[in-house]
């Protein structure tokens, strides 16, 4: 007798995660969509000994292709600024240039989830992921007391990381950082082969040979999952577990008559 109750014991627990399983994977994570706001930091030939924080906005739209994987389309409005006056190097605060600049940034990048996530599933409900792609930065207006020409527009890679974490149903809280490889040396209107000579003096002093220029954005946002629940319904069923091993199947198709053990597995 006690052998044929630890048998009906497993055989409950197998059937539970099984059913548990299946509307795990009746979750389809279509996308996502998100709005941020954080600051903008610089770095490059100006004060390159300097952290210059500016405000900095973003929304994206992000296509999700399964459980682990998507593709992301990234907008932000963002701030950059320095000033050699605030440098603690002598060389850059004798130099004394200075720049703000307002500028767009668009990207699309592949991003990663390490761990699976999915909205409204407390099981998995956090995750910290990964992103990398190619984007574009363009100048929108801008003031500075260097007189060589500047860039406008130049190619930028950026990598993103961050962690997110589903508050309740579609919505999420997320905090992510992200750098940017630029393709130009000039967003700060002075490259590694420019000459400045200050007001007064016969000095020529030049950047920082500090490379291409990049910068990097944190932010805080909150993003809402586009997603669709097949099959099983998606609210709580009161009932006991035991009653649903041997309860019809309310879900399976109009053509099919079948009952039994298994018809709850068939999927609608």
């Amino acid at each position: 007798m006690r052998k044929i109750q630890v048998i009906f014991l497993l055989s409950s627990l197998l059937f539970t995660t099984q059913l548990t399983a299946q509307y795990v994977s009746l979750v389809e994570n279509k996308g996502e969509i998100g709005i941020s706001a954080g600051q903008s930091f610089y770095r490059g030939d100006i004060a390159s000994d300097q952290m210059f924080s500016k405000p900095s906005f973003g929304a994206y739209y992000k296509k999700q292709l399964n459980d682990y994987v998507g593709i992301r389309f990234n907008y932000e409005y963002i701030s950059l600024g320095a000033n050699d006056m605030q440098s603690s190097n002598f060389y850059e605060f004798k130099r004394g240039l200075n720049f703000s600049r307002v500028s767009h940034d668009a990207s699309v990048m592949g991003e990663f989830y390490f761990l699976r996530f999915i909205s409204g599933n407390k099981r998995y409900r956090c995750t910290p992921y990964l992103g990398f792609g190619v984007g574009a930065w363009k100048s929108i207006s801008g003031s500075t007391n260097i007189d060589t020409p500047s860039t406008q527009r130049t190619i930028l890679f950026p990598i993103n990381l961050g962690f997110k974490y589903n508050v309740f149903g579609h919505w999420n809280l997320f905090g992510e950082v992200t750098y940017r490889f630029t393709n130009s040396d000039k967003i700060d209107y002075f490259s590694d082969q420019d000459f400045h000579v200050p007001g007064g003096t016969q000095l020529k002093l030049q950047g920082s040979n500090s490379g291409m220029d990049q910068y990097v954005s944190s932010k805080l946002g909150i993003s809402y999952n586009l997603f669709t629940v097949y099959g099983l319904e998606e609210k709580k069923d009161t009932r006991s577990r035991k009653w649903l091993f041997f309860r019809k199947n309310e879900h399976a198709p109009e053509k099919s008559n079948k009952k039994g053990l298994f018809g709850f597995l068939k999927r609608k």
